[in-house]
């Protein structure tokens, strides 16, 4: 059996010759890992800013709405106040139909949780990770102020029914809750401003859906429109006079729904189509 031994290196010059042979493949190999590597980061951000501007045109789409739907708000709210100014000095709330609420915005932030968690986002520009960053806070303040509001309206109906004493007690919370309403709505509204001029300087580039969802949050009849079980942005009720007076007290929001609640079963989607 022949064996064969590796030859000898017969100079430095050839020694190094080899080690430089060496080290330039090792070299290239890590480039083109890094290249491969950067180019997979590079094709996850172009569709993480892709996301991120769908996610946003719903914000902006709310934000619109609710900027428009202010001065609904002041008018319905500076009726109830003097509604019970009245009632104060009557003793007696008089009869009061549905109030109606202020739009259900939809204040989204899942896709850039979700970006944040893959960690397609520290492959941002540092800059636009910062303004993105930014933006997404306020809208979780919106998302805040807008649970509030909430609260707050759902105290406001106390005032709905169909007329009764008005002891201290209730006038004070009524009052308070009429304050805590207006606050709200404002803060609302100027922080929905303020998003928005967010979203303008982050230069996202919307697809063709998303700017016709913005557009339309911009003509959108405020009332009159035909109202889906689905919808989130209606100023249907707030923008129309108060509603219908019920027959009893402890009412609240979407006084439609008992009498629809036969379209909600109907709507309910059959599920057994799904992958096995």
């Amino acid at each position: 059996m022949e064996f064969h031994k590796p030859k000898p290196v017969h100079s430095w010059r050839e020694f190094l010759t080899e080690i430089g042979v060496v080290v330039t493949g090792v070299c290239i190999a890590l480039i083109a890992e890094q290249t491969v590597e950067w180019l997979h980061w590079r094709a996850q951000v172009a569709e993480a800013r892709e996301i991120i501007a769908t996610e946003l045109a719903y914000s902006v789409e709310s934000a619109i709405i609710r900027v428009r739907a202010e001065p609904c708000m002041e008018r319905r709210l500076d009726e109830l106040a003097r509604i019970l100014d009245a009632a104060s000095k009557s003793g007696s709330l008089p009869p009061v139909g549905d109030i109606g609420l202020p739009p259900r915005n939809a204040w989204r932030s899942g896709a850039w949780v979700s970006i944040v968690a893959s960690q397609t986002a520290t492959h941002f520009p540092r800059q636009q990770l910062a303004a993105i960053s930014h933006t997404y806070k306020a809208i979780e303040t919106l998302e805040q102020a807008y649970n509030w509001e909430t609260d707050d309206w759902r105290d406001l109906y106390a005032i709905v029914g169909p007329g009764r004493r008005l002891d201290p007690a209730s006038e004070a919370e009524l009052r308070k809750a009429l304050s805590r309403a207006r606050g709200s709505g404002r803060s609302l509204a100027s922080l929905s401003g303020v998003m928005m001029a967010y979203v303008k300087s982050l230069n996202l580039s919307f697809s063709p859906d998303d700017i016709a969802r913005i557009a339309n949050a911009r003509h959108v009849p405020l009332t009159g429109m035909k109202r889906t079980l689905s919808e989130r942005n209606s100023t249907n009720t707030i923008c129309s006079p108060i509603g219908a007076v019920p027959a009893t007290y402890g009412q609240a929001q979407f006084s439609y729904l008992p009498s629809e609640a036969g379209d909600l079963v109907k709507a309910i989607p059959d599920f057994s189509g799904g992958a096995p």
